[in-house]
Order: structure tokens, then sequence, then C-alpha cells
């Protein structure tokens, strides 16, 4: 039987003692056989630090880092420079995994010879793990020109394979909107993204990471408005970033190019026709483009 190749769980924490149990046991019954699971806390203030510090007493394949506040960005690029598996995966703390997420990813990855990314479809839980609903309905088209203006890549779900990690880890990013869509972006510029339709995550809905519906066009339209501006100048500051620190993709250098031109007259009348940069769903292509035209997406 052929050697199993290892993989990294990588868990951020910050105060998150009230589901982190839950968590961790759910990653504890994998049923891929070589895993290690690393988990950095980002400056706890409860009791999450005493809880962590139990399961690596208990598990030999736990280790725990103890360090000051870098935020979630910086809390995940900090351990994937700490990781040295074949396959690092990325994990929040308040989630539940189905048992053979790892093992259903790794069997995904190993069919791409490149840098490649795993991500996936969520299964939409309330607090109390009573399911909600799948997250996504409809068939996701991952791609540069997606990865430019959105970012599909939950980082909860995403696994990566260590071609993908390596290039990552040569020039951790200072600017990036999230640490999960920087990997979404190098992965559709460097390799293949495949994003499976069907979930192995609970993801739980609560606070912040609440996914709701709008009653009507006007109210969902003017939701759009609000939650993509969220990112303006931030995502400015990433492209700019990522051109500066990639180069060699003709194709795709000519696209993230035409995105950073929508600054000028010229570049917003051509990304109004400009199909291969897209969003997922037309709504949302639509509102881009207007937010584009009037100045406001970068």
């Amino acid at each position: 039987m052929a050697k199993q190749e290892k993989v990294q769980i990588l868990m951020s924490t910050y105060n998150g003692e009230q589901y982190l149990s839950e968590q961790i046991e759910s990653l504890l019954r994998q049923t891929y056989p070589d895993f290690e699971i690393l988990i950095r806390d980002d400056g706890s203030t409860d009791g999450t630090r005493d809880l962590l510090k139990k399961y690596e007493k208990e598990y030999r394949n736990i280790q725990i880092f103890l360090e000051e506040n870098k935020g979630v960005t910086g809390s995940f690029f900090r351990l994937l420079e700490l990781s040295d598996a074949s396959y690092v995966a990325f994990c929040d703390q308040d989630d539940v995994w189905m048992e053979k997420k790892i093992e259903r990813a790794v069997s995904a990855l190993k069919t791409v010879k490149g840098e490649a990314l795993y991500c996936g479809n969520k299964m939409l839980v309330d607090a109390e793990l009573k399911e909600i609903g799948i997250s996504d309905t409809k068939r996701m088209r991952p791609g540069f020109g997606n990865a430019l203006v959105e970012n599909i890549a939950t980082g909860c779900t995403i696994v990566m394979n260590q071609k993908l990690t390596e290039k990552i880890k040569q020039q951790i990013p200072k600017h990036a909107v999230l640490h999960d869509w920087w990997c979404y972006l190098m992965a559709a510029y460097y390799g293949e993204v495949i994003y499976d339709e069907k979930p192995y995550i609970y993801y739980r809905q609560h606070g912040d990471n609440q996914v709701g519906g709008s009653s009507g066009f006007v109210e969902e339209t003017d939701s759009k408005i609000k939650y993509l501006r969220k990112s303006r100048g931030r995502l400015k500051a990433q492209l700019t970033e990522f051109y500066h620190c990639n180069h060699g993709k003709e194709e795709r250098d000519k696209l993230l190019l035409q995105v950073l031109e929508t600054q000028h007259f010229g570049g917003k009348i051509k990304m109004i026709f400009n199909s291969r940069i897209y969003r997922q769903k037309k709504l949302d292509n639509f509102v881009v483009r207007g937010l584009f035209l009037i100045n406001a997406m970068l």
C-alpha cells in the first residue's frame, strides 16, 4: 500500500471557546489517516488558550502556537509559513467538518500535477447545527477572471497542494483582502481550482458570517452594492500587489491590467463589455460593472 501524504489542518482561534471543542472533535474524526492540526491562537482573552493546551497535551498530532493578535488574515498566513505538509487545509474555529472532508479533497487534488486548490460548497446550519440548506445552489465557474472580482473559495473549505503553498509562501502579501481570496487568486493564476458542489462542512450561521436573502430585487441590489463597496480601496491594493508580485501568464496579466485600468474612462467602457471578468451571479455582474463605471469598486 502506498504511503499516505501528510495533511496539516491550519486553524486560527480568537475568543472561540464556545464552539471550539465541537470543531476540534470533528477534525479528530477525519477518515484520512495521516494529519496534524496546527492551531495558532491570535491573542484570545477568554478560555480558548486553556482549552487548546488541554487538547495539545492529550493528542500528539495537535500543536498550538500562542501568539499576539495579527488579525485573521495575518494569522492564517503565519500558519501557512509554519506548514510543511504535502497538503494544507484552512479551518475556522466554529464549524463542524464531515468525516470525509480531507479524504475527498486529497483525492481530488491528486488528479492535478501542478499548483492546485480545492474548495467547495457548505451546508449552512444554525448555532445548534440544525440544517438550513446548501450555500451555493448554482454551479460555480472558477477562473482567474472571477478571482479578480470575487472570492468563491471560502477559507474553511480550502485544501491546497504543496506546489501552491510553496508558491504563496515565496511572497506573503501585505495587502490581501482576505487570506482565502489571495490563495484563490494564486491558484487561478498559476494552476487549477477545483470547486466541489457537494458540501463537506457544516457552516455555522451566526454574527458576521450570516448568509441571508433579501425580499425583492431593489432590496437585494442595494444589499449587493453595500457589500461590494466594503472592499473598495482594499481590492485595489490587493490587485496592485498581486500584479507587482506575479508575472508571466500573458493572458491573465492582461485581465488583471484591464481591471486596474477601470480607473480611467476607456477602461470603464471596456469593462462593461468584458465577459471574461465575471462574478457568479447575473445581478452581481450588473452591480459590479455599475460600480466600476462610477469609480466606486476600486
